[in-house]
């Protein structure tokens, strides 16, 4: 049996509005990844706005109403669950309560290699709380900073501080219970990317690449995860004690290669 969606005749509180808002950023920045010619100009035109006003709408200094609001999630193939979350639909019975437990910021700070990279942007002498200084230094759009910072922020992971940003704690880490999850896969594929492309870009005095391969007894397994994360956190120490002049990730990689005996 098919459900079905039952438009709510109210008003749009504030966080639905923002949760719109945030969800359109994301669908810009996603057009602009798969081609980098995409422009405001032409999202604008999709939309049936004109530039300048989609971008106050995108920075959040202009509201929509809420039939525009309909008009575009319409155009943009909203899921039904958005439209819930937008405000727009009632809660429908038989839809997945699990598809989104968590918001779309935390989900986008998890899966997201740059909003990482942006919290320690920041430690770096002569950061610039600027977009298109962020866009620079990280080879990203504009777009995805202004929505990477504006994300961190709302989260708190960012505060805003005498002109510019800080990093809220100094130490961040990801709750065990999401290292099998869709969203910490992604960030995993996204870092592994970075550094098959630093195998060709960075210098060998910039990088150290390196791996081994060893036949092993899997009981100690666990001990070597602990292992592995003393060696990440003492390293992260020394790394982080002196003149913070740029951004670098550290990926370790310890996988089977061969199929157990009852895979066989």
């Amino acid at each position: 049996m098919e459900n079905k969606i039952v438009t709510i005749h109210k008003n749009l509180i504030d966080d639905e509005r923002t949760m719109f808002r945030l969800w359109l950023q994301k669908n810009f920045t996603e057009r602009c990844k798969k081609n980098a010619r995409y422009s405001l100009r032409a999202f604008a035109k999709n939309l049936d706005l004109d530039p300048s006003s989609l971008s106050q709408v995108l920075s959040g200094k202009r509201k929509l109403s809420k039939k525009m609001i309909q008009a575009i999630c319409e155009k943009l193939s909203a899921s039904p669950k958005e439209l819930e979350r937008f405000g727009l639909v009632k809660k429908m019975p038989g839809l997945d309560d699990d598809f989104m437990q968590v918001n779309i910021d935390t989900f986008s700070v998890i899966s997201e290699w740059y909003h990482y990279a942006i919290l320690e942007l920041t430690y770096v002498s002569g950061f610039k709380a600027d977009a298109k200084w962020i866009a620079k230094k990280l080879s990203i759009t504009v777009e995805e900073a202004k929505s990477a910072t504006e994300r961190l922020k709302r989260l708190g992971l960012l505060l805003e501080e005498g002109g510019s940003l800080i990093k809220s704690s100094r130490l961040i880490t990801n709750n065990g219970n999401v290292n099998s999850s869709g969203a910490h896969k992604e960030l995993q594929k996204q870092v592994i990317t970075k550094a098959l492309i630093a195998v060709d870009e960075c210098s060998a005095e910039e990088k150290d690449i390196t791996s081994m391969t060893m036949a092993i007894d899997r009981a100690n397994i666990e001990k070597a995860r602990f292992l592995i994360q003393k060696f990440r956190r003492d390293l992260c120490a020394l790394l982080e004690d002196g003149d913070q002049t740029c951004v670098y990730n550290l990926g370790i990689q310890l996988y089977p290669i061969s199929k157990t005996q009852e895979n066989l």
